[in-house]
């Protein structure tokens, strides 16, 4: 049984003081037995490491693929890991679409993360364009192909998927039709990697609100969602992870 994964992405929001209050808050709050997770700005990783409860994991929102040298601005998994941080997003649509990143740049990320034994999140997702074309199975299988070349995928892997016409717009993909698209992924894994497509999780992540998620978390190839903008509020980011007291 694949236990709910609830990841909440802050992207450029939140200074440390920010992230003081917000671990006071959610440290207080009951929450569902899920497993949890933030990914934060770099600048607030030691700070949630040292105040939020330590059921919630913290992640980095980007790594680089170098160990170390010459690569001003870039923060390695040695620098993560020695504050204590073992997990990662790598290939976030917002690094594509944005910064340029490539298919081979984020193999080469997920390579140099998984052999630095961290935990790796990887995005995948379409634009509206290539959904309309009808083309949006082939892609992500081959984004996932491309994004996996040489690694030989463990327990360490979570794949999350990000309609990128669906990521702050406030559309959400239809639950049915998300589903439809994790289990195409699912089984691309299966086909390329054998049975532990059955104990990789797979995410959602496209504009997911309290109102949403049980419809979400209740398909059966969705595993957990990454949530943007309901993360950065702490009663909405408790109501996705208690998303079964959701009506």
């Amino acid at each position: 049984m694949r236990k709910k994964y609830i990841c909440g992405n802050w992207k450029m929001n939140k200074t440390i003081d920010d992230s003081k209050v917000f671990a006071d808050e959610i440290n207080n709050k009951e929450l569902n037995d899920v497993d949890i997770l933030i990914a934060a700005p770099f600048t607030n990783l030691k700070c949630l490491k040292k105040h939020i409860d330590g059921n919630i994991k913290i992640a980095a929102q980007n790594v680089s693929q170098f160990s170390d040298g010459a690569y001003t601005g870039e923060i390695s998994t040695g620098m993560l890991k020695a504050i204590g941080v073992f997990d990662v997003i790598i290939g976030h649509s917002e690094r594509r679409e944005i910064f340029g990143e490539k298919d081979d740049m984020i193999n080469a990320k997920v390579k140099r993360a998984l052999d630095d034994d961290m935990n790796v999140i990887l995005c995948v997702g379409e634009t509206g364009k290539i959904r309309d074309e009808q083309k949006h199975f082939d892609y992500v299988s081959d984004q996932l192909k491309k994004a996996l070349r040489g690694v030989c995928p463990s327990d360490k892997l979570t794949i999350a998927y990000e309609p990128i016409w669906a990521i702050g717009t406030g559309k959400t993909c239809e639950a049915s039709d998300a589903e439809k698209m994790c289990a195409n992924i699912r089984k691309t894994i299966k086909d390329n990697f054998g049975d532990i497509a059955q104990d990789l999780r797979i995410l959602y992540g496209g504009s997911v609100k309290p109102n949403n998620a049980n419809k979400i978390l209740g398909m059966d190839n969705i595993d957990g969602v990454l949530v943007g903008g309901a993360s950065l509020e702490v009663d909405d980011f408790v109501r996705i992870i208690n998303y079964k007291e959701q009506s």
